[in-house]
């Protein structure tokens, strides 16, 4: 059976209110909930949650079994009831995906009120001293209608179907304050015809066993994109899109459109052959700032066309002075040019570059706090409250966030990889069923213009240039520099393993090894860090090992003599990656980083 896809739509009778886990700054005892840029919207997973009690009484209603939700340990586990088929458990993945509903009419600049409330005293009958508090809620008899889309699984029987449109109809109230007054709702649901495909413009090589592809991927709701835990329940999301996620959503794709999900020939090609396509991480910056960057410690970000050097001085890259400098046995010391005292630390994250200007890339984070209520007392739950620390789709502009990544596939596979991408891939993350992790996907062929040869040329002749400007200096003595020099830049997280230990370092010998060149070449200096990574198997239903990683933006410089037999290595190298788990996004590397060149005045 076919995917379903309905319109939901809610217009809000009385006046709305559902409770904001974020503090508020105006004194408001409870805030609801709007989106970054301040708009009235209802959570998915708020309609979501009433939506299944809906249908569990109803169910129960009809006689029907139905497990004790929302505890986990009281839900089904292997005999799934009709509620666990349609809306999932812990042992079963959710049939139905809902968005959140947006305000779909017109308001005014002032979209919500404060209304002051007050305890009564039982016993005496007047109001409690001290138990004063205010609620802030949408516009009264305004008439506000959301609207968001809900997409059913073709796994849903006809059965469930009629289930679910009974519950829709049952659902009277929501949010807070249900039972004086607030949150009276309508509820209409209206089946929508299938989205017509995106058109998809790739040009594979047919030269080549291999086709580049830049994928965007644009946020349009908070994501899960993973990351590790720290203290307390919450979770730190990583900021940027892992390769291996939109790995495992095309994947997850392609068996569900396979029989039986049996894997054909182009599955084993994309994912299981030993030269498997690679799916690399999605940033939200076009650039990787490499370790050897710095900036002023007070004034820090790019200097912008228009700005007059009072907000910011600029970020530059340490790494060719520095190397000049450690070669004439000076002490390399960088300091801010603006400054009086020049203070500069080291800089990381996300960049783009366009017309020759610079812009710093950031994503805000919202912590999403999320808890189960109790069926009987209609309360929250004891023991169930959690936070989720989402990545928000918007940027302090209030426009969406796009994650700029690429992809290495097979040349036969381009267009349906491709095709893929574009239409079948509507979420990625945790918490899709609940509104969370909404994505548009655009796939592009890659632009070659920026080739290797031409990154290696530059990076050495401005080294001889730094070079001839240290030697016009009195009193400096400097060998002259022999072979060909070029850098190596993580653009991701690096698995490097030498001697079947876990190594932090690229070293020669690990570079030969990678590339089965024996030719001479030599490292010269590093700058690294390490951390760890972990990860979820889902078809094993296991933790993955814990692995020592090499940090992303790392950097590694080494010499060769005969830079004409590496450049063919190199180039291989680039594109595939170093490392363990390539195919997943880790190790990445860009070879002579553009970025280097650009020093202090």
């Amino acid at each position: 059976m076919a995917k379903k896809q309905w319109k939901i739509t809610a217009r809000i009778d009385t006046a709305l209110c559902i409770g904001d886990s974020g503090s508020s700054d105006t004194g408001i005892d409870r805030a609801t909930v709007k989106t970054s840029d301040g708009k009235l919207y209802i959570p998915a997973s708020t309609l979501k949650g009433i939506w299944r009690h809906a249908c569990e009484a109803i169910a129960k209603g009809r006689g029907d079994f139905v497990c004790e939700s929302p505890r986990g340990e009281n839900m089904c586990e292997v005999n799934h009831c009709i509620i666990c088929q349609i809306f999932g458990s812990p042992t079963l993945v959710s049939r139905i995906f809902i968005s959140n509903l947006n305000v779909s009419t017109d308001l005014a600049a002032k979209s919500t009120e404060i209304r002051n409330s007050v305890t009564i005293n039982r016993e005496r009958r007047v109001a409690e001293d001290q138990r004063l508090f205010f609620t802030e809620t949408s516009l009264s008899n305004a008439g506000i209608e959301f609207a968001g889309n809900v997409t059913i699984g073709g796994e849903v029987t006809d059965n469930q179907i009629e289930l679910l449109q009974a519950g829709l109809k049952y659902i009277h109230a929501i949010g807070s304050g249900k039972t004086h007054g607030l949150g009276w709702l309508k509820l209409t649901q209206k089946e929508l015809t299938p989205e017509t495909q995106q058109s998809v413009s790739i040009t594979a090589d047919p030269s080549a066993n291999f086709t580049e592809l830049i994928i965007k991927v644009t946020l349009m709701s908070p994501m899960l994109p993973g990351g590790r835990k720290q203290r307390g329940k919450a979770i730190e999301a990583v900021q940027h899109i892992r390769g291996g996620l939109l790995r495992g959503a095309v994947a997850d794709a392609w068996l569900l459109d396979a029989d039986s999900n049996e894997t054909d020939d182009d599955f084993n090609t994309l994912f299981l052959s030993e030269d498997a396509g690679i799916f690399r991480n999605c940033y939200p910056g076009t650039h990787v700032l490499p370790a050897t960057a710095v900036g002023c410690k007070d004034f820090r970000g790019f200097i912008k066309a228009d700005d007059d050097n009072t907000d910011t001085h600029g970020i530059f890259d340490t790494l060719i002075e520095r190397l000049v400098a450690e070669k004439t046995d000076w002490i390399y010391h960088p300091n801010c040019p603006y400054c009086e005292k020049g203070r500069v630390e080291s800089q990381s994250g996300f960049y783009t570059k366009s017309n020759g200007e610079y812009e710093e890339k950031k994503v805000n984070t919202r912590l999403l706090t999320r808890v189960a209520i109790n069926r009987k007392r209609r309360v929250s739950a004891d023991e169930l409250l959690y936070s989720l620390n989402a990545i928000d789709p918007l940027t302090v502009n209030g426009e969406n966030i796009i994650f700029y990544g690429s992809a290495r596939v097979p040349s036969s596979l381009v267009n349906k990889v491709a095709d893929t991408l574009q239409n079948d891939i509507q979420r990625l993350g945790g918490g899709t069923s609940r509104g969370l992790g909404q994505v548009r996907i655009k796939v592009e062929n890659r632009d070659n213009t920026d080739t290797l040869v031409k990154r290696i040329r530059d990076f050495n002749d401005y080294l001889q240039a730094v070079s001839d400007i240290y030697c016009s200096l009195p009193n400096v003595e400097k060998d002259a520099y022999e072979g060909t020099y070029f850098s190596i830049t993580l653009q991701s997280d690096a698995i490097l393993t030498e001697n079947w230990q876990r190594s932090m370092i690229l070293t020669a010998e690990m570079l030969q090894e990678m590339v089965g060149c024996q030719a001479d070449v030599e490292l010269i200096r590093s700058f690294a860090s390490y951390d760890y990574v972990s990860g979820w198997n889902v078809k094993w239903d296991l933790p993955k090992e814990i692995d020592l990683v090499t940090r992303v933006s790392s950097v590694f410089v080494f010499r060769t003599p005969n830079i004409e037999i590496w450049m063919p290595a190199l180039n291989t190298l680039e594109k595939n990656g170093i490392g363990s788990r390539r195919e997943e996004g880790f190790g990445q590397i860009l070879i002579c980083d553009p970025f280097h060149l650009q020093t202090q005045e």
